[in-house]
């Protein structure tokens, strides 16, 4: 599968998951995590991240839940923690998910590269700022942004030639040194990307128009109802797991 299609899936849904917090759709999307985890998860190390998020996300769960406790505890309170929890440990099921199912690589590559140089000049702002307060100077304000863009700017450039003279004396844009052999949008990939968009919109759609049932009432609290469209929806997401995984290319 593309890279970009495994984004498209998790985006879409980390944004179901995002829009409910009734247990009957919550529960639905953990079991098409899974499954889409067990028929495209790519061996080795990073197929050991669905079941560390799975932890990680039930130990967020029970921690969201036990901090009613340091307040008024009635069964209203801890049914509201519980499914926010819930929530939050779906969606760390789904990026466990896509961690375990994506090549990391092919993702890097789909990185522009601003984006692998900010959080250097994050670092370099930081840096910069702490120079400043070194020096007694202020670094609080809409005046000082000035005195801060210069040194990060001047950095920033520097760092811009020294990667253009590393790229261009390793060959970089000399022919066939610098290419590879770029990742195909599948009719799999096609697919997957359209039922995830669907069943993102849906909900969607659901969150902005009331229905669906997608917050359960906990104040009075009352049992979470699902509806039947929506469970067919989320079953959207599982589309991937149905094809066959192709082989990464070492």
């Amino acid at each position: 599968m593309h890279p970009a299609a495994w984004l498209v899936w998790a985006t879409c849904a980390g944004l179901v998951t995002f829009t409910t917090t009734d247990p009957f759709y919550l529960a639905m999307i953990v079991a098409v995590a899974w499954f889409v985890y067990a028929a495209q998860r790519i061996p080795g190390p990073m197929a050991r991240s669905f079941r560390v998020f799975a932890i990680a996300g039930l130990v967020t769960m029970a921690v969201r839940t036990a901090l009613v406790f340091f307040g008024t505890v009635d069964a209203s309170s801890v049914a509201f923690a519980a499914l926010e929890g819930a929530r939050l440990a779906t969606l760390l099921v789904v990026f466990g998910t896509f961690n375990a199912v994506t090549d990391p690589f092919g993702v890097v590559r789909l990185a522009p590269l601003a984006l692998s140089i900010a959080p250097r000049t994050i670092a370099m702002v930081g840096q910069v700022r702490e120079a400043q307060r070194m020096r007694g100077l202020r670094t609080a304000g809409w005046r000082t942004l000035p005195a801060l863009a210069v040194p990060v700017l001047e950095t920033g450039m520097d760092e811009a030639v020294t990667l253009a003279e590393s790229m261009d004396a390793r060959g970089h844009g000399r022919g066939r040194r610098s290419r590879y052999r770029p990742a195909r949008w599948t009719t799999g990939a096609v697919v997957m990307s359209m039922c995830a968009l669907v069943a993102a919109g849906v909900f969607l759609v659901a969150a902005f128009t009331g229905r669906g049932g997608l917050h359960p009432s906990t104040f009075p609290l009352t049992w979470p109802d699902a509806e039947p469209v929506l469970i067919a929806t989320i079953a959207l997401l599982a589309v991937p797991g149905v094809f066959p995984r192709q082989k990464v290319d070492g």
